[in-house]
């Protein structure tokens, strides 16, 4: 029974991510993301894993509001409204805590990958040409 409750927690965190904001966030990041993946071509990994790598290698999430919404509500849980200085106590959760869940929301992002890859990889593959053809283009001219 216990084995389950981290699977059960897993399950839920990843509900979590917006999965709307995964292509925008590579989008986003597209000229860094080419950078990485010319430095890691050697290295023979699939675009999964060097997507899953740019990930852990910038600590981004893909959608920083939804990300900072979920962190409030993770202080909320951790702060009763006993406390008497909710502001000292949120200052101290932080120190405490928010590292361990940006950890967290990196890691859950990257097993999202891993359970929608066959959807997402064969677009952000494409996007990946496009800007390397205008890149090309570019330099050509």
């Amino acid at each position: 029974m216990q084995e389950e409750t981290p699977k059960k927690q897993d399950e839920l965190e990843l509900y979590q991510i917006d999965e709307a904001s995964i292509v925008p966030f590579f989008k986003e990041h597209l000229a860094d993301l080419q950078k990485f993946i010319q430095e890691h071509k050697n290295q023979g990994l699939s675009l999964l894993e060097l997507l899953k790598q740019f990930i852990r290698t910038h600590r981004l999430p893909f959608n920083m509001q939804r990300y900072m919404m979920v962190q409030s509500t993770f202080i909320k849980q951790s702060i009763h409204d006993k406390v008497s200085d909710r502001q000292a106590a949120v200052s101290h959760w932080i120190q405490e805590h928010a590292g361990r869940h940006r950890d967290r929301m990196i890691q859950l992002q990257c097993l999202y990958l891993d359970r929608i890859k066959e959807k997402m990889l064969p677009e952000l593959k494409n996007i990946l040409e496009k800007a390397l053809e205008s890149s090309s283009e570019d330099k050509e001219k």
